[in-house]
């Protein structure tokens, strides 16, 4: 008989800490790397962690309540170099994603950062893309680096526009529109 599998659950605003290869099996964790994030992580992706092969300042974060499943070691040793370093290469490209995004005009980085999150997190429903809960209003205005007051207006403007549903959650309407090849600069 093989090793019992380890599932670990992790409460809302908890850090990752053990060294390790997890499968996300529900909820969702933020991707950091110092203060800045990089990505959202959900379900079935891979979230991985190591002090001596990937930065100190990586971290994840749960964004509500998260349960993973932690590989074993004898699953994992098999090119786990070569898979750290090919987190490592996305890491760059994230970062660097994160730098551009910072040099856009403050709409524009709402609606990149809009994009960004209906892409990780963002569910589905017929034509639209509902983006759960796994921000409030302060934390995503310090991530596009405005105040709350700026988002909100923002969010009017948007909805003015019919871009996204009058709603209390973000709802991204016609979400061809905002993956296609029109340019979502355009929103």
């Amino acid at each position: 008989m093989g090793k019992r599998q380890t599932v670990i659950t992790l409460q809302k605003e908890e850090h990752l800490e053990e060294n390790g290869e997890y499968i996300i099996l529900s909820g969702h964790l933020t991707c950091s790397m110092g203060k800045q994030l990089l990505c959202f992580l959900r379900e079935g992706e891979r979230a991985l962690l190591h002090d001596q092969l990937l930065p100190d300042a990586l971290g994840y974060q749960a964004r509500d309540v998260v349960r993973l499943l932690k590989l074993e070691s004898s699953m994992t040793n098999m090119r786990l170099e070569e898979r750290y370093r090919e987190f490592e290469k996305e890491i760059v490209d994230l970062m660097m994603e994160r730098m551009e995004m910072l040099t856009q005009q403050k709409k524009q980085r709402l609606v990149s950062t809009l994009l960004k999150l209906g892409k990780e997190v963002g569910i589905l429903e017929g034509e639209n893309c509902r983006i759960p809960k796994v921000w409030n209003q302060v934390e995503l205005a310090s991530y596009i680096n405005c105040t709350r007051e700026y988002l909100l207006t923002q969010k009017r403007v948007l909805r003015e526009e019919g871009v996204i549903l009058d709603s209390h959650q973000w709802v991204l309407l016609d979400w061809e529109r905002w993956t296609g090849k029109v340019a979502v600069t355009q929103i």
